[in-house]
């Protein structure tokens, strides 16, 4: 205090060089303030009027224009009236990510992304203040800022703000200070600050050996100056009230929600603004030019700012994601949800598809929520899972989704779905951390829900959703690819990516980069025919690891058809993705396509591909990969197809599924292409709806006509519709007259068709094999195929398993026609004795053949 006081002595006496060298020190620190150093004050929770004797005469001209400069501009530039307003939105949600943040818990700043601090220390050689000596030797916070601290443990909404500029009798004050990096107070002279107290700092060193008044003295004297009161503004943050400094002070006061910081400069600007100052940001790397059109600037900057104290730095980039409004202010102040997203996170993994994910769920939530407050009395998710509040969730439920009480029905019937399924999983949620914490009233309020879910949840909503789904699902009918166009689409694809790899490798550019992704994507799409997410989602990796070794097998195992088909295959390489729910999928790639995207990975960067940007089909200048379905979209209307509409993914496989059907593959072939190709069931034999329709038809004639009982034990596909059969639609007499004169219908199996023996190969087998008959023996195979080869002419449409059948009945016949002769001496024998019946026609036998072992043609037992 007393220095204080001597220095304020020390000013008031001072000649014209002090003031010119107090001018000086004010440009150098980029605030135009007095020379008067005030007593240190924190102004977390309030702003102090001070009074500065002199201060406006000590005012130079340059002063006066630079206060003018801002009393004209200030009304455009401190607008905040559009606080989420977010115009700007690019081609990709994946620009704003990285993976480091300023963490609660700390009140100096961190690093921002790894790529960010590249880009700057490409752009600012001498920039070199993310160092980790900096954050090793910084000075802890001082004890004002910790009570602070500790008196902000409960967050109070709102009570975050940002003064303003202050004017009395026409003039302006300056009584602005900003924070340090280093020491964590605030002054008004930070530059003449550095050079006193922090000249030993490696930052500080690297700032003052700039001459005076340059300009890169000032942008490395502004970094540490933002550096410092983004320290002090993510203290005010996690604690929910204090005051925020901001790089320019509006003209009137405002809510610290209305302010984010850049992501480059560190310095907070108003929301409506943010966009502007980043484009001409005197930190902005080289390589992060904006791309024409418009650019998502808000999401970038929340996640780089500090991380709430509730959440994950993972997923506070999933929220960060999220467009700035009403719904997404919900979700990071609502506990449940950040929650349930932070457990779903846990349970996918960080994987862009599951981001995406959990973003769309705790957006859904965040939804119900925001609909819910409109019409009922709940504020919380919480209250959506009170029992007691169960009919008001269900209103909201319905409100969110459109519910028609006139029809009954929902104009999004899968939200309702979806939403049901979500508030499940996070009453079970809280059931589990209920059970953890000790929590009786938690447990049974999510119990209770549960119960009432079970019961009501289902005649409320989810029935009259699945009707709502059933009625609105009318899909088209299946448009099937014919041959021809998929075989233009071929000959299409192949020129192009003939072309565009000439092009990329005379003349790498951005266009033929991207054009030649395009067709390599769709190339490897139609040969695989696998769906757009598995190979468009491809990551790098997984063909920088592909197997480069040639194929290589046994051959003495093999026959020459498969040795050559072998070889054919050889230039052929395999790589293995993801696809659905994980699994890894199979994809081939022929000696074009190798070349094709050897020339994608060795000139990515020189194209304009962000060095971070995992993804093989990756799109130049953004961290996200081109879609599989649009480009194939693109190809096909381009190539001159006859249905264009028809080559699409889907549509390929199904394609690729009709023309397998109709082949005779067993079981187990069916089950390995299936494997192969990832078909799953598009192979089963259900493509050829009109014949299904056929079938179906048949069947209900027969149903109508009473012959239902034909078909007993015949599955869909063993009925036969042929080609030329006439459909005949009886009258109820002609049936009845029809079914008094057809006999009775014998039910039983469907008699399989057989190919009878013929004369002259029954006499071949009865040369070689009537040893075998005579005695009763049935032969073994190599018998078989020693009769086979014995007789190749007469025995050619048969097989040793034929052959061995019919011998095999042959011998039952002729124990059968033994035993019959037997018993027919054995009841001659006896009829013998009965004389008067022996004239009897009762008795009269008939000429039984038998086939007597020293004969093999049949002979004839006469009755006695």
């Amino acid at each position: 205090m007393e220095h204080g006081v001597d220095l304020l002595a020390r000013i008031c006496s001072a000649s014209v060089e002090n003031k010119a060298l107090s001018m000086d020190a004010s440009r150098e620190g980029g605030s135009f303030t007095p020379s008067v150093n005030e007593e240190h004050k924190h102004t977390h929770l309030r702003r102090k009027k001070t009074d500065v004797d002199g201060a406006s005469a000590q005012n130079s001209s340059s002063h006066k224009m630079k206060d003018a400069d801002l009393q004209k501009y200030s009304g455009e530039l401190f607008d905040s009236t559009a606080a989420f307003s977010d115009d700007y939105f690019s081609d990709s949600t994946s620009d704003s990510e990285s993976d480091a943040s300023l963490t609660p818990n700390q009140t100096i700043l961190q690093l921002l992304d790894e790529e960010l601090d590249e880009d700057e220390s490409a752009s600012v050689s001498s920039l070199e203040l993310e160092s980790a000596a900096v954050e090793a030797e910084a000075k802890p916070e001082p004890e004002s800022a910790a009570s602070e601290t500790e008196e902000c443990s409960v967050p109070s909404p709102g009570g975050i703000i940002v003064s303003a500029c202050q004017k009395r009798d026409g003039g302006r004050v300056y009584n602005k200070r900003h924070y340090c990096l280093f020491c964590s107070k605030p002054y008004a002279k930070m530059a003449r600050h550095l050079e006193s107290s922090h000249a030993n700092k490696p930052e500080v060193e690297t700032a003052l050996s700039f001459p005076k008044g340059s300009k890169e003295r000032k942008k490395q004297l502004d970094y540490i100056r933002n550096r410092g009161n983004y320290a002090h503004n993510a203290v005010v943050m996690q604690c929910g009230r204090g005051e925020l400094v901001p790089s320019k002070r509006p003209p009137r006061d405002a809510q610290g929600e209305d302010f984010m910081h850049c992501a480059y400069c560190q310095g907070l600007y108003t929301r409506k603004v943010l966009w502007r100052h980043m484009r001409t940001c005197g930190l902005k790397p080289q390589s992060s030019a904006s791309r024409p059109g418009k650019n998502r600037v808000q999401s970038m900057c929340t996640y780089t700012g500090p991380v709430p104290a509730n959440m994950s730095q993972q997923l506070w980039a999933v929220i960060s994601a999220m467009n700035p409004g009403p719904v997404t202010e919900i979700i990071r102040k609502d506990r449940v949800i950040v929650k349930i997203g932070q457990h779903l996170l846990n349970k996918g993994g960080v994987s862009a598809q599951n981001k995406q994910y959990v973003r769309d769920k705790m957006r859904e939530l965040g939804r119900l929520v925001h609909n819910a407050r409109k019409t009922t009395s709940i504020k919380t998710l919480q209250d959506c899972l009170n029992p007691r509040k169960f009919t008001e969730t269900i209103e909201a439920v319905k409100s969110t989704c459109g519910f028609e009480s006139e029809s009954g029905s929902f104009r999004l019937p899968s939200l309702a779905r979806k939403l049901g399924i979500s508030l499940l999983k996070v009453s079970k949620l809280l059931k589990a951390q209920g059970l953890i914490s000790s929590r009786r009233q938690q447990v049974r309020s999510a119990s209770e829900f549960q119960e009432l879910h079970r019961a009501q949840w289902g005649q409320l909503i989810s029935r009259a959703a699945l009707r709502s789904s059933r009625s609105q699902g009318r899909s088209p009918p299946l448009l099937m690819a014919f041959v021809e166009d998929v075989q233009k689409m071929h000959t299409h694809l192949r020129g192009a990516a003939e072309r565009w790899s000439a092009d990329l490798a005379q003349q790498p550019s951005g266009k033929a980069w991207t054009e030649l992704a395009k067709v390599c994507l769709a190339q490897m799409m139609l040969l695989n025919r696998r769906r757009e997410g598995a190979v468009s989602s491809m990551p790098i990796s997984a063909y920088l690891s592909r197997d480069s070794d040639p194929m290589l097998c046994v051959n003495w195992t093999h026959s020459e058809v498969e040795n050559r088909l072998w070889s054919s295959l050889g230039s052929f390489t395999r790589i293995i993705t993801r696809g659905r729910c994980g699994r890894p999928v199979p994809v081939l790639l022929n000696p074009s396509m190798q070349f094709a995207l050897d020339l994608l990975v060795h000139h990515r960067e020189e194209c304009g591909v962000p060095k971070d940007n995992s993804y093989m089909f990756a799109r130049p200048a953004a961290m996200t990969h081109f879609r599989g379905s649009d480009c194939l979209r693109g190809f096909a209307r381009s190539c001159g197809a006859a249905s264009p509409e028809s080559l699409t993914s889907g549509g390929l496989r199904n394609h690729t599924g009709a023309l397998l059907s109709v082949m005779d593959l067993t079981d187990r072939q069916m089950q390995e292409l299936q494997n192969a190709l990832g078909l799953q069931n598009t192979l089963q034999p259900t493509a050829n709806r009109t014949l299904e329709l056929a079938r179906i038809s048949k069947l209900l004639l027969a149903l109508q006509q009473g012959r239902l009982a034909e078909y007993y034990g015949r599955s869909l596909e063993e009925i036969r519709v042929e080609p030329d059969e006439k459909v005949v639609v009886w009258d109820e007499e002609r049936r009845s007259t029809q079914e008094d004169l057809r006999s009775p219908t014998v039910i039983g199996k469907r008699v399989q068709k057989k190919q009878p023996w013929q004369q002259t190969e029954v006499q071949a087998v009865e040369r070689h094999m009537m040893n075998f008959i005579t005695s009763c023996t049935v032969p073994a195979k190599s018998h078989c195929e020693s009769c086979l080869q014995a007789e190749p002419e007469a025995l050619r449409n048969r097989d040793w398993k034929s052959l061995k059948f019919f011998i095999y009945n042959r011998i039952t016949a002729y124990k059968r026609n033994l035993q019959s002769a037997g018993s027919l001496q054995s009841l001659c024998t006896a009829v013998s004795l009965q004389e008067p019946f022996l004239n009897s026609s009762l008795y009269s036998l008939p000429e039984i053949p038998t086939l007597l072992p020293e004969h093999s043609e049949l002979k004839t037992i006469k009755p006695i």
